[in-house]
């Protein structure tokens, strides 16, 4: 088994961690006048509030966990190697204001124009912590479009498709193109006034305090860090985390195979401020971590746990994008020649093609008569029953004969020529894991772990993959399911996900969610007389789980207002959707998690950013995008 750090929030800054230049790239005087008197009346209040407020926050600040993953070597018979003895670091004693409202969004803009909703809407709703669901910045896309004849020939629109790059998202893997476009994102105006916001610039005897806290001036003084380091109380009473997504991992619908991605994970970790020492920055290892807030007093834990969605994740399984591939390949002009080529015929790797095979593999053993009636239960859980918390724990191969089970970690199957040469393909996809991965074995294994150790009575599980997106709907077009990035597209990991965090967990979970464009709530509710119920296999889930989708902060990413909804993606075709079929906010909008510690109630909403108000749907008389539940029973209410 991997080892998890659990990092205590206790930090030695050094001023040469981040590499984004703290100069602001320019200023509209105006502009920044009125976000200035935003700013100012939204920290007025919360002054005021905080005056009454008597009880100081008792906050545990972030257990962060971190994921010390290391490979499976041939012949080896346990999991990942570890490399000693988890550590533990004392906490800090500064400390979070209390938390009851997180707001949460993701997809800023394709490219550099402002994001109001940052001084208009997110901060008028005055949250005590935001999350970062990902698509901070597009570090693969042109920031200029690509459709006008003047701008064809740009580099980040005109470039050889392969199977990451084609013309429009010719950046894709691009370090130094990324950096740029990283400084241009910090250092939006109206975001550097969100940052205000979250952490108040610090002037005299509070930036000595904090100077001599971290080790350098506060943000905004002379000499400063920026970004500040969210996750450090000192410097933001309120925190800000967060994970990437495709667009700010560096390339679009990407997984394992980005080159560089300890790079752009360093890219991003400094963009959203995380603290130099953190564990999230070790570089042979993902950004997964736990970090616990609380609402004033015992009882009052939130946990927010960042799943990388990326670092670990497989490619897709092949059954989904065969048969299109195979049409595409017949054009070698179609931009996505290149990546159909790499998926089917040749990942440079196998000679075979980059895409996931070990889902059906296990289907075909799985489907076999003789092997429900003779295996093993334990292995049948292992292979079979993603609803099981046994599924995917055995280092298991398909043999040859595709009819056996081997053990992965049999050193016999890498000795044996003749077997290693039936097998490689399989030995070399199946190594890490006997599954189609978005998580990877670690990252499930220590998910579990903490979501069955933890008291919290509410987790934010964050999840820049949609884990319910547009289930069960076809593209006419192209015939293709799922959208190529969503967990929908590998279902037994899906399945395997919601299980655990319906059956494992003591508390109430809510998945955080974006990518989509377009914002909505759904629910997942246990027993079998739902339309998903056979989909899900609701009857085997303790409670309801509940998924927030929250994207598109700007009008560059939330553009679907007016588009229909009906017969397209964007609809609800299995009773998800608690406040209706076509239920979904399409303007620009964030998240808020608003959680009534007194009452026992959470409150999910979609906000506008126009005021920071609850958004309404996009149906014709739409209902307000709000959802309640009780936290002693996680029902709605």
């Amino acid at each position: 088994m991997s080892v998890f750090e659990t990092e205590r929030l206790n930090y030695n800054f050094s001023d040469d961690v981040y590499a984004i230049h703290t100069t602001p790239l320019g200023r509209d005087s105006q502009r920044s006048k009125r976000i200035s008197a935003i700013l100012l009346a939204s920290l007025g209040l919360v002054s005021c509030l905080s005056l009454v407020l008597s009880i100081v926050a008792i906050v545990r600040t972030g257990d962060v966990r971190n994921d010390v993953v290391g490979q499976v070597q041939p012949g080896s018979t346990s999991g990942p190697p570890t490399d000693g003895n988890a550590t533990s670091q004392t906490a800090n004693q500064q400390q979070f204001l209390p938390t009851r409202r997180v707001a949460f969004g993701s997809c800023t803009s394709k490219d550099l124009r402002p994001q109001p909703i940052w001084a208009q809407g997110v901060v008028p709703a005055q949250p005590d912590a935001w999350i970062w669901l990902g698509d901070f910045a597009y570090l693969d896309t042109s920031p200029v479009s690509c459709n006008l004849n003047d701008t064809r020939s740009l580099p980040g629109c005109n470039c050889t498709a392969g199977h990451m790059s084609y013309p429009g998202q010719c950046l894709a893997g691009d370090v130094d193109a990324a950096r740029e476009r990283w400084v241009h994102a910090v250092h939006n105006l109206d975001y550097r006034a969100f940052l205000d916001y979250m952490c108040p610039p610090l002037h005299g005897a509070a930036a000595a305090a904090a100077a001599s806290h971290s080790g350098l001036a506060g943000f905004g003084a002379e000499p400063g860090r920026f970004p500040p380091a969210g996750t450090d109380p000192a410097v933001c009473p309120r925190p800000i985390l967060g994970v990437y997504d495709d667009h700010d991992f560096g390339w679009n619908n990407g997984n394992r195979r980005l080159p560089n991605k300890a790079e752009f994970k360093r890219m991003f970790l400094d963009a959203v401020g995380e603290a130099p020492g953190s564990a999230r920055r070790r570089a042979d290892a993902g950004l997964q971590a736990v970090y616990t807030l609380n609402g004033g007093g015992p009882g009052r834990d939130i946990d927010v746990v960042l799943l990388d969605e990326r670092w670990y994740r497989d490619p897709l399984p092949c059954s989904l994008r065969q048969d299109w591939c195979q049409k595409v390949l017949q054009n070698p002009a179609d931009p996505m020649y290149g990546w159909c080529r790499d998926f089917l015929l040749d990942d440079g790797t196998t000679g075979r093609g980059s895409c996931c095979t070990k889902d059906q593999d296990m289907a075909t053993w799985c489907s076999l008569p003789s092997s429900r009636d003779a295996a093993d239960p334990a292995l049948w859980r292992a292979a079979c029953d993603p609803t099981s918390s046994d599924w995917g724990r055995l280092p298991l191969v398909l043999g040859p004969d595709n009819a056996t089970l081997l053990r992965a970690d049999d050193e016999r199957l890498w000795t044996d020529e003749q077997q290693q040469a039936a097998l490689w393909p399989r030995l070399l996809q199946a190594h890490e894991s006997p599954v189609c991965e978005v998580l990877g074995a670690a990252q499930r294994s220590w998910l579990s772990d903490h979501l069955a150790a933890s008291t919290a009575p509410l987790t934010l599980l964050v999840s820049s993959s949609v884990p319910l997106g547009s289930v069960n709907f076809t593209d006419p077009a192209t015939g293709n399911s799922c959208s190529g990035d969503d967990w929908d597209c590998w279902q037994p990991a899906q399945l395997n996900l919601l299980h655990t965090l319906a059956n494992t967990s003591s508390g109430c979970v809510v998945v955080l969610t974006g990518d989509y464009h377009y914002s909505d709530i759904k629910v997942l509710a246990p027993g079998g007389r739902t339309p998903y119920a056979a989909a899900f296999q609701t009857n085997k889930i303790k409670k309801h789980i509940y998924q927030v989708m929250a994207s598109g902060l700007t009008e560059s990413t939330a553009h679907h207002e007016g588009l229909p909804c009906e017969g397209t993606y964007r609809e609800d075709l299995l009773g998800l959707r608690p406040l209706g079929r076509c239920a979904l906010t399409s303007r620009p909008n964030f998240g808020l998690v608003e959680v009534d510690w007194e009452g026992g109630v959470v409150h999910l909403t979609i906000r506008d950013a126009e005021g920071g108000g609850t958004a309404t749907s996009q149906e014709p008389n739409g209902s307000s995008q709000h959802v309640a539940f009780s936290l002693k029973t996680c029902a709605p209410v």
